[in-house]
Parts: structure tokens; sequence; C-alpha cells
């Protein structure tokens, strides 16, 4: 864990800190636990915004867990039948009920079962927790760089999938536990709104197995001058006008 920090601090170095995500099926498994926000009411978005933005912990299980679809997507209740059959989306992101239950249809969520949702950055990280995955927020020239990381060992593209609507907690979060694999979202209306998300900013999700791939992607390609920020290349002989440029006759005056 210390050197993919090191490793994000020195290649990517975003904003806001990354965020460790645990999909707590056994409640045992936080006693004890010191989590500063606990018994709050709260989306997805905005625990993942606590603790990427304040460093703090936050805690919800089906009680607290505010955003009936992201409480869904992450599994700690079965899907309402009005997320199911498309009716909370009708007119709002879609035209006609048929077209929100089809978005919905292939919306990644989590088999039912888990107690709570843990978030935690992993500069502070729990004692004997490690998380499920990981989130980081970051801007595109950022995501760019991760997703030439994801690729450098294998190779071929990264293909991205976006609904619109849910994107931390159904892709970031569900689709990365279930495949197993990195994703790269477009935050979602309630992100912006309820969780301080920027318009500049993409979602990275990157389970915990991929952490020490990733880090050697990063510092690869970094090495190989792929660097951020990217270095523009300035120009000798700008443009300016006239009086701006100096002469010979400037030089003399010196």
């Amino acid at each position: 864990m210390e050197h993919f920090l090191a490793t994000i601090k020195e290649t990517v170095n975003p904003v806001t800190q990354p965020v460790g995500v645990n999909l707590i099926r056994d409640v045992s498994m936080i006693e004890g636990l010191k989590i500063k926000m606990r018994g709050k009411r709260l989306a997805i978005c905005q625990q993942i915004a606590y603790s990427r933005m304040y460093s703090w912990s936050t805690w919800t299980d089906s009680e607290t867990a505010h955003c009936a679809i992201g409480t869904a997507c992450t599994g700690m209740i079965q899907p309402p039948q009005r997320i199911i059959d498309g009716s909370v989306n009708t007119g709002v992101y879609q035209e006609t009920q048929q077209a929100a239950a089809a978005m919905q249809k292939l919306m990644p969520r989590v088999k039912p079962g888990v107690a709570g949702v843990l978030t935690y950055p992993i500069v502070r990280p729990f004692k004997e927790i490690v998380p499920d995955l990981i989130v980081i927020y970051v801007n595109s020239a950022q995501a760019m760089r991760f997703i030439q990381a994801f690729l450098y060992h294998k190779g071929g593209e990264f293909v991205m999938k976006s609904s619109g609507d849910a994107g931390v907690c159904s892709r970031a979060v569900a689709q990365v536990a279930i495949t197993g694999e990195p994703t790269v979202e477009i935050p979602c209306m309630g992100d912006r709104r309820f969780a301080m998300t920027q318009d500049h900013e993409i979602i990275i999700g990157i389970p915990f197995a991929w952490l020490e791939r990733t880090a050697e992607g990063l510092t690869a390609t970094h090495k190989a001058g792929i660097r951020y920020p990217i270095p523009f290349q300035i120009p000798s002989d700008c443009e300016l006008p006239p009086d701006y440029i100096t002469s010979g006759n400037d030089t003399k005056l010196a």
C-alpha cells in the first residue's frame, strides 16, 4: 500500500485522497473501529467525499445508507421494484419506462448480503483491514495516465461503460467488486450536487489485487517520459508584437 501511495504521489498526484472501500458482510470486522462518520444518513458518493476530501472514515448500513440506487448497487438491499422497473428514472434520464428499465437492467449491482460500506483514506487505513478496492478522483489527463498503467503489461484497449447515473456506486464500486477489473467512470448528478464533485473530475476504481500492477505501469511509463503534469512544448522566437521583441538597439542600451 505504501508503495502504491508513493507511486501515485510521484506520477499522478491527485488533489484529493485515494479512498479505500470495503463491502462488509460480517459486521464483527468493524467492531472496535474508530469510525468518524457513523449513524448519519449518507449516500455512497458522500461517504467517499468525506474520505477523500476530509480524510474521515465513514460507515453506512441498510438503515443509514440514504440513496436507494447506491444502496442497492452495493448490495445492502434488494433493488426496490421502482428501480428494477425503471419508474425511478422515467421522464428523467429516459423517455419511457421501458428505456429506463433497460438502463437499470445493465447497471452493475453486488449481490445482496452486504452489511455495510466502510470508506477511509488509504493513508490512514484500519489495522488488519485490507480494502476491497480503491476509488480515486482525478482529471482527464490523470485518468489517461491510469489507463496507460492498466494497459502497460498486456496492451489491448480499455473499455469504459457508463449509464450517466449512479457513477461511483455502480461502476467504481460495484463493477470493480464484481469483475475484479479497474474502471473509469464519469461522476453522476448526485455526486456533483451532494458530494462536491467538480466538473473536471473523473472517477478511477481499482481492485486491491491491481494496486501493484497499476503502480508498476505508472512507474514504467513515467520513466519512459510520459509525465504528469503534461509538459508543454514552449517555442523559441514566439510571435510577439514587434515592440515587445528585444532588438539590437535594446542590447546596446544595456
